[in-house]
C-alpha cells in the first residue's frame, strides 16, 4: 500500500486493522478470545509473524508453546518468543513414535511452508532436502508442556501439511482440552469436511464445528464462551 494511501486511511479511520494468518484466521481468532492473557499450542508454527495463527495473540500479551520439524523456524522462534517454549519436533501418531525416535523431513527451501515428513507430499510439492529431526506426540507435548497452565489451553493451532489427523487420533487421551482447535483437513468443500476423520475424531471428544476459513477448520469445546 502507498504510504500517502495508508496516511489517509489511517487520518480517516484512526487505526488499522492487521492481520498475519494466511487466509486471515486470526480475524475469527480474535473475535473468540479478545483478552490480552491466555495459553496457545501452535503445532507446525513455521515463523513468529509470517502466515501465524497465534501472532495477534502474541502481540496482546499472550505466551504459549511454539512446535516446528524445522530447526531453522524454531531457531527464530526462540529469538523472538523468548517467552515460550519453542520446541524442535515433528509430530507424529503414536503408533511411529512408539517405535523410532526421529523421521526424515522433506524440504524445498530454508524457510518452507510446504515442509513435510510425508514422503508422498513431498514428492508431489518437489521437496527433495531431506533432514532427520526428532519427533513426538502432540499428546506428549501437552502433557509435559501444557498441562500446567494456569487456565489450560486456550487455543490449539495446527498445521503439519497432511499429518493433522495424526495428531489428533487420541485426542481422548489428552491431559487437556483445549478451548479452541484450528487445523487443516484438506476438505475442499464444507459438506466434504464433515465426511473426514478428523471432523469424526473432534465432534466425538466434545467439539463443535464453527469456522472454515479458507483450507483451515475451526472447532470450539462445547459450552466454551467468546471473551470477544
Amino acid at each position: 500500500m502507498r504510504l500517502t494511501r495508508l496516511a489517509r486511511l489511517l487520518g480517516r479511520q484512526g487505526s488499522v486493522r492487521i492481520r498475519f494468518s494466511q487466509y486471515g484466521e486470526d480475524t475469527i481468532i480474535r473475535k473468540l478470545f479478545n483478552r490480552k492473557e491466555g495459553f496457545y499450542v501452535d503445532v507446525g508454527a513455521h515463523h513468529p509473524f509470517r502466515q501465524s495463527n497465534t501472532a495477534y495473540l502474541w502481540c496482546l500479551g499472550w505466551n504459549g508453546v511454539n512446535v516446528d520439524a524445522n530447526p531453522k523456524c524454531i531457531e527464530i522462534f526462540r529469538k523472538v518468543r523468548t517467552g515460550d517454549t519453542n520446541i524442535w519436533s515433528a509430530i507424529v501418531s503414536e503408533a511411529v513414535a512408539a517405535r523410532q525416535t526421529h523421521v526424515d523431513l522433506y524440504t524445498a527451501r530454508d524457510l518452507d511452508l510446504s515442509a513435510t515428513v510425508s514422503a508422498d507430499l513431498a514428492g508431489e510439492r518437489g521437496a527433495r532436502t531431506v533432514t532427520s529431526v526428532p519427533c513426538t506426540t502432540l499428546k506428549r507435548i501437552l502433557a509435559d508442556h501444557a498441562a500446567g497452565a494456569p487456565d489450560g489451553v486456550d487455543f490449539l493451532n495446527i498445521d503439519i501439511e497432511g499429518l493433522d489427523e495424526a495428531a489428533v487420533e487420541d485426542i481422548a487421551d489428552w491431559p487437556v482440552r483445549p478451548k479452541v482447535i484450528a487445523l487443516e483437513t484438506y476438505a475442499p468443500t464444507i459438506p466434504e469436511v464433515l465426511t473426514t476423520g478428523i471432523h469424526e475424531r473432534l465432534t466425538g471428544a466434545g467439539y463443535d464445528y464453527r469456522y472454515q476459513i479458507g483450507l483451515t477448520s475451526v472447532y470450539v469445546l462445547k459450552g466454551f464462551a467468546p471473551s470477544g
